[in-house]
């Protein structure tokens, strides 16, 4: 009887060892599982902010996270993808979202500071040396959008006015079937 209290001892000794065991991996798995939730909830409120902190400078929320050299590519690509758009339909809501693309581009890159390289214009007829600053660059880039802003809106004025007019009769038509 002496060996079975002794066996049931130990027995009783390793169950409580194991369990104990079992108590502190299942205490350090939640502890891990709640480091990460707290570190998902805050890498998502991070995003949040600053997502919200881009729209309210005027630029797209994709670009939230994205390290400064792919933000750029991506910012120039929406400009890219939008002047083919444009190019494909020349219609005012097309130039806008083209404008707009610019817009943030430049005003991301002036924003990051990002480094300009200098490159060497050449005129076709005098083959001197003319060096554009970014400024001056920037400055042609919206002169170069406006003198086309007025181009659209001065080629496309009839294709304009008759869309007001379809609006108008549409409008009409609603009133019609609203009485």
């Amino acid at each position: 009887m002496a060996v079975e209290s002794v066996n049931q001892t130990q027995s009783l000794y390793f169950a409580a060892v194991q369990t104990a065991k079992q108590e502190a991996v299942k205490s350090q798995k939640k502890q891990k599982a709640d480091k990460l939730k707290a570190k998902i909830f805050s890498s998502a409120l991070q995003k949040s902010q600053e997502e919200f902190e881009l729209l309210s400078a005027g630029f797209p929320k994709e670009i939230a996270g994205m390290s400064t050299e792919d933000a750029v590519i991506y910012l120039k690509d929406a400009a890219d993808i939008a002047s083919e758009t444009l190019k494909a339909n020349q219609i005012p809501q097309n130039f806008a979202d083209y404008r707009k693309k610019v817009s943030q581009f430049m005003r991301y890159v002036v924003k990051n500071n990002i480094e300009i390289k200098h490159k060497m214009k050449y005129r076709a007829n005098t083959k001197r040396h003319l060096r554009l600053s970014p400024y001056v660059q920037v400055n042609i880039i919206n002169q170069k959008l406006d003198e086309m802003a007025k181009w659209l809106i001065s080629s496309h004025k009839d294709t304009l006015r008759m869309l007001a007019r379809i609006d108008e009769i549409n409008g009409l038509l609603v009133d019609l079937l609203a009485t």
